[in-house]
């Protein structure tokens, strides 16, 4: 059966009859993609039902004077009414009348039929169901994006030195400003108010109505300007002195969309009190700081890795960006109406993935909604735009891919494959991790991987004329094959404080990250070759059992599904 209706559905609906099949049926399209299916069966169909549904009952009921299945079909029907063929008759059709139409129709269910029986003799019923949508990608060949630049400017390799000299800058006592009289009358060092960049200690609390349901915290630590804390809070605490305390009021905006939604349209009494005051007592940049902060030798060479993980960020940075640009433009063009059952599932998929992603932070799912002061169906109403914008684009995707002739061949899997097995030298089990990348889980991962790619490539060649996603891109260095460390991962160099794992960094995704990545548009951002996204897999792949890697959101990575192994969890 084809996925897609034919292009020559009758439209409007029209009165089709296969003698044959021994079904009539009428198909009427109706908004949202969903599909009446009028179904009929013809009578001599019908009629053949009656006798196999008169046997079958015969063979069921017991007649006083005859044996079970010799009593004449007259007489069942005397005894127990004609009804009793009739229900036996539309059970065996209904079903098989159904598949024709579905056949005949061209069309492909994806949530459960609503069945009204119209016609008792001959069998007639309508059936209304949800139905995958047709799929208009408009002209999306026409679809123009520019390249991103993604040059490095000095002055970002100066923020980003910045704020690893501000990570590696210890914590001190402000400086006294001169003496001041306390409380008791007797004459302390006086220490100024808090500015931005300074780290404060504070116990504060936060109610609406009554305070005995305040939520409170001791000794908590902020960093003032980098925290992300209200602005109204800042301001208070920066009027204060240590051991001052002051309370207020903040009003929350109906569309406020900064904050939780619980806070919206609600007025909160906070309460302050500043126990504690540091500032940052920041570290000369010289090669000492290099060398304490990194494995560098000086701060030029600190200065000039800086320099290349920003390129490589805003590489993958640009990349993703022109990739969500152009789907998001080709998705405006298409026509797609995909089924409130299918926007429905992908709801429910999208709250099974946050209610996985709490459980990993410590907390349930009715805690958050506790919090945010939402119930369940509010949370799905507030979802719901998104997934159905998700599962529009995923569609389109999707029939793009069809129309473009995108397909991975079984040689691209094996030549990834064995790259990524002869990795596994490293490994502290080389064996163990060779099979597991050979095993079909990670086949299937990279499946979808090259998938993905060879389709990002196509929407980036059609979208850009050739010209590529990125204006002086950076290439990963070619290392050099005489040195003991040419097999490293690029995580081993990168900057201590940065996340070398994480997509936002540059690094290609692992296997079972990327249908998530193409979604929002990271997927496969720098260009690198499939198989070197997994390399690091290697050490931890004797752990994981392709059996167990999988979650309700999509396959786990390697390292992630290890993790999970050997934790027992």
């Amino acid at each position: 059966m084809r996925i897609l209706p034919s292009e020559n559905t009758a439209w409007p609906p029209i009165r089709r009859e296969k003698g044959r099949s021994g079904v009539k049926l009428t198909v009427e399209r109706l908004p949202e993609s969903r599909v009446v299916l009028d179904i009929a069966a013809d009578e001599a169909e019908f009629a053949k039902a009656m006798d196999r549904a008169a046997r079958k009952v015969g063979n069921q009921v017991t007649i006083p004077g005859f044996r079970r299945g010799k009593a004449p079909r007259g007489m069942i029907e005397r005894t127990y009414g004609r009804q009793v063929f009739l229900e036996e008759a539309h059970r065996l059709l209904m079903d098989d009348l159904y598949r024709q139409a579905l056949k005949e129709a061209e069309v492909n269910p994806v949530g459960d039929p609503e069945v009204e029986v119209t016609e008792i003799e001959p069998l007639a019923f309508k059936v209304t169901l949800p139905v995958y949508p047709e799929i208009d990608p408009g002209d999306y060949a026409t679809v123009r994006v520019e390249p991103v630049d993604a040059a490095v400017g000095e002055e970002e390799v100066d923020a980003e030195v910045e704020t690893l000299r501000k990570a590696n800058s210890p914590w001190v006592d402000p400086a006294e400003e001169g003496m001041e009289l306390g409380p008791d009358r007797v004459l302390r060092p006086k220490v100024r108010t808090p500015r931005d960049g300074d780290q404060v200690t504070i116990d504060y609390a936060v109610f609406e109505g009554d305070e005995a349901d305040a939520e409170k915290e001791e000794d908590a630590e902020f960093v003032l300007g980098e925290s992300g804390l209200l602005d109204r809070l800042e301001q208070e605490i920066k009027g204060l002195r240590v051991g001052e305390s002051t309370a207020f009021d903040v009003a929350f905006a109906e569309d406020d969309s900064v904050v939780d939604p619980g806070l919206r349209g609600k007025t909160m009494h906070y309460t302050v009190t500043l126990k504690g005051l540091k500032e940052r007592d920041l570290v000369p940049l010289d090669d000492d700081f290099a060398r304490a902060a990194t494995d560098v030798e000086s701060l030029t060479e600190l200065r000039d890795r800086v320099r290349q993980n920003l390129h490589r960020d805003k590489t993958a940075s640009a990349r993703a960006e022109v990739l969500s640009t152009i789907i998001s433009n080709m998705a405006d063009a298409a026509t797609i109406e995909p089924p409130a059952a299918m926007v429905d599932e992908a709801l429910t998929d999208d709250i099974a993935g946050m209610r996985q992603r709490l459980s990993q932070r410590g907390l349930s799912m009715e805690a958050y909604l506790r919090l945010t002061g939402q119930s369940e169906d509010d949370l799905r109403e507030e979802l719901r735009p998104e997934a159905a914008r998700k599962l529009r684009q995923s569609l389109l995707l999707r029939e793009i891919a069809r129309r473009e002739g995108i397909a991975v061949d079984e040689a691209d899997i094996d030549a990834s494959v064995e790259r990524m097995a002869a990795s596994a030298t490293t490994a502290r089990d080389p064996g163990q991790a060779a099979a597991f990348f050979r095993s079909d889980y990670v086949r299937d991962s990279l499946r979808g991987e090259l998938f993905d790619r060879k389709l990002q490539d196509r929407l980036i060649e059609l979208a850009t004329e050739g010209r590529g996603a990125v204006l002086n891109a950076w290439t990963p260095p070619i290392p050099d094959a005489t040195t003991p460390d040419a097999g490293e991962s690029e995580g081993d160099n990168a900057v201590p404080g940065e996340d070398a794992s994480a997509p936002d960094r540059g690094r290609v995704n692992a296997p079972g990250e990327l249908a998530e990545a193409a979604e929002s548009g990271d997927a496969l951002s720098t260009g690198e070759p499939v198989d070197t996204a997994v390399r690091e897999a290697a050490n931890a792949a004797q752990a994981v059992s392709p059996g167990e890697a999988t979650t309700e959101g999509g396959t786990l990575t390697a390292d992630e599904a290890a993790g999970t192994t050997a934790s027992g969890s």
